[in-house]
C-alpha cells in the first residue's frame, strides 16, 4: 500500500474486548455544532430603531408627489397634467304656468359628467318631471312655445328621461342633483326647461291642457353651483 511521505500514520486505539478503531488527525471532525449567542433585548431595540430610521430617510428623499397615483407611470422629466378647470354652465329661473311654482334649474360640465341641479318650490307635494325643450320661449299659457323635448349631445335615450324624477315634500319643496356620464352641455343656452307635475310628461300641444306647471329659459351662468 502506497503512503505519502508526509502523511501521518493513523493511530490505533485498542479497547479490551472490542474491535480496533483507526484514528487519523486529518479525518477527525466534531459532531457538536456551535449554538448562536442569545440576542439581548437591547440588540433587538437597536435593530428596530435602525429600521425606523432607514424608512424615515427614504421617505424624506421622496417627494409628496409620489403619493399621487397619476405620477407613478410618468417619467421624472414629464410635467404633471394640468387639472381641468371647472366652468360655469347655464341657469334657468322657473316661473309658474297656471300654478304658483318657482325655482331654478342649473347645468354644467364636470369632467365627463353633466351635472344637473333642480330646486323647486312647487306648492303641492308629490313627484315632478323636469324636461329640456329645444326653444327658449315660455310665452304660451301651456308651455307649447318651448318646442319639442330636447336632449344634449351624448344622451341616447328619450329626452323625457334625461333628468330623474324629483319629489316634493309635504311643504312642496324639492331638490335634486343628478350626474349623467358621457353627456355634454352642448348649445343649451337659449334652450328651455319645463316642469311637469306627476310621473308622465304630457308634451304640450296647441290650446290643450297638460300637466306643465313651470317654464324657464337657460342663460349663461356666471358662477359655479
Amino acid at each position: 500500500m502506497y503512503r505519502r511521505p508526509d502523511a501521518r500514520p493513523a493511530r490505533e486505539r485498542r479497547v479490551a474486548g472490542r474491535a480496533v478503531i483507526a484514528y487519523h488527525p486529518l479525518l477527525a471532525t466534531t459532531s457538536r455544532r456551535r449554538r448562536p449567542a442569545p440576542t439581548s433585548p437591547m440588540h433587538t431595540v437597536r435593530t428596530i430603531l435602525s429600521t425606523f430610521a432607514l424608512v424615515a430617510a427614504l421617505g424624506a428623499c421622496s417627494s409628496t408627489a409620489s403619493l399621487d397615483p397619476r405620477t407613478w407611470f410618468r417619467s421624472s422629466g414629464e410635467p404633471p397634467a394640468p387639472k381641468a378647470r371647472e366652468q360655469p354652465g347655464v341657469d334657468a329661473r322657473l316661473r309658474g304656468v297656471g300654478a304658483p311654482v318657482t325655482g331654478t334649474v342649473r347645468m354644467r360640465e364636470s369632467g365627463d359628467l353633466l351635472v344637473i341641479f333642480v330646486d323647486i318650490a312647487a306648492g303641492a307635494p308629490g313627484p315632478y318631471r323636469v324636461v329640456l325643450h329645444e326653444t327658449g320661449n315660455c310665452s304660451s299659457p301651456n308651455g307649447f312655445s318651448a318646442g319639442a323635448p330636447w336632449s344634449p349631445p351624448g344622451w341616447r335615450e328619450s329626452a323625457l328621461r334625461l333628468v330623474p324624477e324629483v319629489y316634493a315634500n309635504i311643504n312642496g319643496q324639492a331638490q335634486l342633483t343628478a350626474r349623467v356620464r358621457g353627456v355634454r352641455l352642448g348649445d343649451a343656452v337659449k334652450r328651455s326647461v319645463l316642469v311637469y307635475q306627476g310621473t308622465t310628461p304630457e308634451v304640450p300641444r296647441p290650446d290643450v291642457r297638460n300637466n306643465v306647471v313651470a317654464c324657464g329659459v337657460f342663460e349663461q351662468a356666471t358662477t359655479l353651483f
